[in-house]
């Protein structure tokens, strides 16, 4: 089941009706098509206030680090009537980005030297509570997807679930006790220092202590390995090179001997670090109320319904009686880097990140949106809604489904 988001002349935000009454009011004229991912429709006639119906709509925030869930559910008078769920794909590419341009940057300044060195120049770097463009870009696009949505719907109450995430039990593999939280984990405020001091100054593959020490990350930094004391040993020059170049391979066995984690906290430290800067911003659009997992864990096993994230965000709703049909339409929402990276601007009448449709010539058909036009070719590249990338299709066997504007809703 689809709802359709409708809007009076106006513009005032009515309740969703069905898409197939909505396409119904389209064929008679009598409202006309604003948006058909989702579906928005407006009537051509004015609603009076008196009439538009007050029942409170919640919106429900499962928030997390790659993937956020998210649904609207209208608590009307008999039942609870979800209309909306889906499923926000974060980007994960902006600190590769940043640190590609982070090196051009150094690469310019390096040849001019004619230039006197300048430091903490950049003021993004001295702002007081400043988060960082990797995690405030994924809060800014869950924002984005729900201010969206404010415009075709009223949203009367947002819920959002509180993460909270024991960074250090994460770290240590247990519960610490409290006065355990004020010690430091590391013996030095120099980590490579920490991790000899450790070690006893000693080499923990081959045993010798008459030679320089060297700190070896066991999972390397390029593989997303943490840059704490737990991912360190102290090795000779000799095993350094041996383990150098081949670090999976040795990697269990030199955790092993200090008794380290393969565990990344990436993840868990993007949701903490940046929940505080969602919260008050959700509290501009609705008021706002905190729930724990623990309680969405208890509520969807009592309502039987399946584990996902955009049903999570149905639970998550501050709703006291289990809604009435959890089985909607699950949109895959892809929020769009704003500078497009497309050296072609059309061909054809197709447009870059235009939502098409292809068919090939055993009547088989693909959903997908264009990365890459080569007119003198008459061939795209395009990204299919499961992520399966074509590359070199014909543009004449391609048929216009959406044109893009910033978000996909797939």
């Amino acid at each position: 089941m689809t709802y359709c988001f409708v809007l009076d002349a106006q513009g005032s935000k009515l309740s969703p009706t069905k898409e197939n009454r909505a396409w119904y009011l389209i064929r008679k004229q009598k409202a006309i098509l604003k948006n058909k991912f989702p579906m928005v429709i407006q009537l051509k006639k004015e609603i009076p206030v008196a009439e538009i119906d007050s029942t409170p709509v919640h919106l429900g925030i499962d928030d997390g680090s790659k993937f956020v869930g998210i649904a609207v559910v209208q608590e009307c008078k008999r039942k609870n009537k979800p209309l909306f769920k889906g499923t926000i794909e974060l980007r994960t590419d902006v600190k590769d980005k940043m640190t590609v341009r982070r090196g051009y940057r150094r690469y310019r300044r390096y040849q001019k030297k004619y230039r006197p060195a300048r430091f903490n120049n950049r003021s993004s770097s001295k702002k007081e509570g400043r988060l960082a463009p990797s995690i405030r870009q994924k809060k800014d696009s869950i924002l984005r997807v729900i201010n969206q949505l404010n415009k075709w719907i009223r949203i009367h109450h947002v819920s959002l679930e509180d993460v909270l995430i024991d960074i250090r039990a994460l770290e240590k593999g247990h519960k610490p006790y409290k006065w355990e939280y004020h010690q430091s984990n590391r013996l030095d405020e120099n980590i490579r220092k920490a991790a000899v001091l450790r070690d006893h100054n000693c080499c923990q593959d081959c045993g010798i202590t008459n030679t320089r020490m060297e700190v070896h990350h066991i999972i390397p930094r390029r593989l997303n390995g943490s840059d704490s004391i737990n991912n360190l040993i102290t090795l000779c020059s000799t095993c350094h090179g041996h383990v150098t170049g081949d670090e999976l391979h040795h990697s269990g066995r030199l955790l092993k001997k200090v008794k380290g984690r393969n565990i990344s906290y990436n993840d868990a430290m993007h949701v903490m670090q940046g929940k505080s800067y969602l919260q008050n911003e959700l509290k501009k659009i609705a008021p706002l109320s905190l729930t724990s997992g623990g309680d969405t864990a208890n509520k969807r096993i009592d309502w039987e319904i399946d584990k996902s994230h955009a049903n999570d965000g149905i639970v998550i709703c501050n709703l006291k009686v289990k809604p009435d049909q959890c089985e909607l339409k699950n949109w895959t929402i892809k929020t769009m880097r704003k500078r497009s990276s497309k050296k072609i601007e059309s061909a054809n009448g197709f447009h870059h990140r235009d939502f098409v449709k292809y068919t090939k010539r055993n009547g088989e058909t693909y959903l997908a949106y264009i990365t890459a036009i080569y007119p003198k070719k008459n061939q795209c590249n395009m990204t299919t809604i499961d992520g399966k990338i074509l590359k070199r299709y014909g543009l004449s066997r391609l048929s216009l489904i959406w044109r893009f504007s910033k978000t996909y809703w797939l």
